[in-house]
């Protein structure tokens, strides 16, 4: 038995049955879809920041490339002028002329080997005779000691010439004051050269004090 479909099978009423329920369920997942993926568009996490590390960032830096090697030319252009020649030029010079000698005599028209050398100074040479030393009422008063350091000279017949005070210890107490009245009194044993009494630098300290 032969079955003869119609022409136009969509008008049909058992075929629009059977597939409507189909058409509505592929309506549906797709609207679903649609809103799922309306939803994640607008109300999807923002993605998660890294967190910034604490403390000092290393960052790895590539060494610079070796510097290149310098080659030396194989060649080279430079060539060496000569000097220039100068004529009618007089590289000879007479002699310098100096001046005079210079002399540095202490005394002016004497050589050193005219200067009459000086004797030694003598150093608290031993007196044959001190007198007339006063200790200063001053001093006495405030139980004080002292001294007063002369140079003179030891005249040839042995009498104390030229006295100069060189120092006075303590200042203030009137040794150098009763020094100068006795000193210039006081005789020495002068100097002899070759058997010849003559005068001689010395120094002497004339002390103070108490007994």
């Amino acid at each position: 038995m032969v079955t003869i479909m119609p022409s136009n099978p969509w008008r049909c009423a058992d075929f629009l049955e059977r597939v409507r329920p189909g058409i509505a369920l592929s309506a549906a997942i797709h609207a679903g879809l649609f809103v799922l993926l309306a939803y994640l568009l607008a109300f999807h996490s923002p993605m998660p920041v890294p967190p910034v590390p604490e403390g000092p960032v290393l960052t790895m830096v590539p060494p610079p490339p070796a510097p290149l090697k310098h080659q030396p030319p194989t060649h080279s252009d430079f060539r060496p002028t000569e000097a220039p020649v100068l004529h009618n030029v007089d590289s000879h010079f007479s002699g310098l002329t100096l001046p005079p000698e210079l002399t540095f005599d202490h005394e002016q028209g004497k050589t050193p080997a005219t200067l009459t050398p000086q004797p030694p100074r003598i150093i608290n040479p031993k007196p044959i005779y001190r007198g007339g030393l006063v200790y200063p009422e001053r001093a006495a008063n405030l139980e004080r000691e002292g001294y007063v350091d002369f140079d003179f000279i030891i005249e040839p017949d042995g009498t104390v010439g030229d006295p100069v005070v060189v120092e006075e210890v303590p200042d203030g107490m009137g040794f150098a004051a009763a020094a100068k009245k006795a000193f210039p009194k006081w005789r020495f044993n002068p100097m002899t050269k070759d058997g010849v009494p003559v005068a001689a630098p010395a120094r002497i300290r004339v002390s103070f004090k108490l007994s």
